[in-house]
């Protein structure tokens, strides 16, 4: 019999109920088949989940019939598995049949073929690459818990999990005015899926937002008010993951070492005869280490430092450090020089950087940015006039229910009336937003 040159493997999608899956490859026995229900190796026999098989000693193949039908959508992947042995022997002056010699051979070029398919499924290196590349996996204890990469020149090499690098979460909030669609990003990234936004909680969808030059672009205004959280994921380059320590031995007297390396008390670990030391009981100063109460006589002192707590910060270029870089109130009265604010950068218009408070038992016109306490019954609260968006006023009143609030031409929840506050103790804030709704209420 010939062999034919095929793949020794075929796989289906079945349909619900199916049980018949022929295969297009020759084997010589029943058992040189294996066959395989979503990945599970499934048995020969007439039990339920198991198979038959017809066709065995056909160049062509034939089919593998399941006792139990498939469930709709399951893969079923045929493939030849034959032992690797040898069934003739010759011997001297006995038979030299035909027969044996063919099946001899056949089973030597299907043990090929089934070698090739499994090499053909393997990772390996392309024809054109050069045969003097390394692909030798390290031996196992320089690749244990470790990542398989490649070097320049292609070779194999591993890497630790963490390789320089880490991915930080950076938290940025803002409040919705109702009308900014932009805002500036603390954290510089060109990519909106690596933003995480939420809008008073609710998850947005990320082709509700662009990013465009550093800046977070809605397609549509977040509400007056509403809370913006915006979660950056940026890749930050750390020195070292190496972790180093420094071994002394404690003479009951002495409270300050000496250690190997410069550290900081936040990535210390310190154990004093293998109990773990709380960081309130030493210090850490550059290289020192005090302890606040001396370990005991031969006591065994082991800290272990982070070796990536020392970080290289290199010095800004010229003009590379804009206003969203700056950390909020970092810039102190001690930071700026004398004489170095002129009246040109001074501001020629009042900013309210808060909300003062007026207490009244009279009717009064409001300012903006004022808390308005009303202490007595019947008297009218007046609205600035001609306020701008984002102003606000709140008015509180006491023991009685009868405190109006006058528009003063501007509308009030998108009403052209007065309003009046008709419960005791309530304290309500109006904040202007535009024509249409005018003051509204928070």
């Amino acid at each position: 019999m010939t062999v034919l040159d095929n793949t020794p493997r075929d796989q289906y999608t079945a349909t619900g109920g199916q049980v018949a899956f022929p295969y297009t490859f020759e084997i010589t026995a029943e058992g040189d088949i294996a066959v395989l229900q979503n990945g599970v190796l499934l048995s020969l026999g007439a039990g339920a989940g198991e198979y038959a098989v017809t066709g065995v000693g056909s160049d062509t193949g034939g089919v593998i019939t399941l006792v139990t039908g498939a469930t709709a959508g399951d893969i079923i992947t045929l493939y030849r598995d034959m032992a690797l042995e040898r069934l003739t022997a010759y011997t001297n002056g006995g038979d030299f049949l035909a027969a044996d010699v063919n099946n001899d051979y056949d089973r030597l070029w299907l043990a090929l073929q089934q070698g090739a398919a499994d090499t053909d499924r393997s990772v390996r290196m392309p024809n054109s690459d050069s045969s003097a590349i390394n692909m030798v996996l390290p031996v196992a204890a320089s690749r244990a818990q470790k990542l398989l990469a490649f070097d320049a020149s292609g070779a194999v090499k591993v890497e630790p999990y963490l390789n320089n690098e880490t991915i930080v979460l950076v938290v940025q909030t803002e409040v919705g005015d109702g009308v900014t669609t932009t805002y500036s990003l603390e954290s510089s990234t060109d990519s909106p899926s690596l933003l995480q936004i939420a809008i008073d909680g609710v998850l947005q969808e990320v082709s509700s937002y662009s990013v465009s030059g550093g800046n977070l672009v809605f397609s549509t205004a977040p509400p007056l008010q509403s809370a913006i959280e915006i979660r950056a994921f940026v890749q930050k380059e750390i020195t070292s993951t190496d972790l180093k320590a420094s071994d002394f031995t404690g003479d009951g007297s002495t409270t300050s070492f000496t250690l190997g390396y410069s550290a900081v008390k936040s990535n210390t670990f310190v154990y004093i005869d293998g109990v773990y030391q709380l960081k309130n009981t030493y210090s850490v100063s550059g290289t020192t280490i005090t302890f606040s109460t001396a370990p005991p006589l031969n006591s065994v002192i082991e800290v272990v430092i982070a070796a990536f707590t020392t970080s290289i910060i290199n010095t800004p270029s010229a003009d590379s450090v804009g206003t969203a870089q700056l950390q909020d109130n970092a810039v102190t009265t001690a930071k700026i020089a004398s004489d170095a604010v002129t009246a040109a950068k001074i501001a020629s218009v009042p900013i309210s950087v808060g909300i003062t408070s007026v207490v009244t038992a009279t009717s009064l016109t409001a300012t903006v940015n004022t808390h308005v306490y009303v202490s007595a019954a019947t008297q009218t609260i007046t609205l600035p006039a001609s306020p701008t968006i984002g102003q606000r006023v709140l008015i509180t009143v006491g023991n009685f229910a009868d405190t109006v609030v006058g528009r003063n031409g501007s509308n009030i929840m998108s009403s052209a009336t007065d309003f009046t506050m008709d419960a005791a103790y309530l304290s309500i804030q109006f904040i202007y937003t535009d024509a249409t709704q005018g003051w509204v209420m928070s």
